[in-house]
């Protein structure tokens, strides 16, 4: 059974995730680059997806690149506000 992470380190995770889309995305605005909604809505899904796997699954995952569900939870909630900003500008 997987051990039950404490507060801090959910939160800790989230914000891990949160501010890594963020930084790719700002990278990605200096670039001149852009997701369309599709694709953002599809990052979201994928996100989420992930984080649902993860609370569920009660194998051991190991690895270089393992992370928490809440992690994914940051990640999906960072592209949920690029997508709301992306929305607000004119087209």
């Amino acid at each position: 059974m997987q051990e039950i992470p404490i507060h801090r380190d959910i939160e800790r995770d989230y914000k891990s995730g949160y501010q890594r889309i963020m930084r790719y995305a700002e990278y990605a605005r200096l670039q001149g680059w852009q997701m369309s909604d599709r694709q953002l809505v599809l990052e979201i899904l994928h996100h989420e997806r992930a984080a649902t796997i993860r609370e569920k699954s009660s194998l051991p995952i190991v690895g270089s690149e393992v992370h928490s569900a809440s992690w994914y939870r940051g990640q999906a909630d960072a592209l949920r506000h690029l997508l709301r900003e992306q929305s607000k500008q004119p087209k």
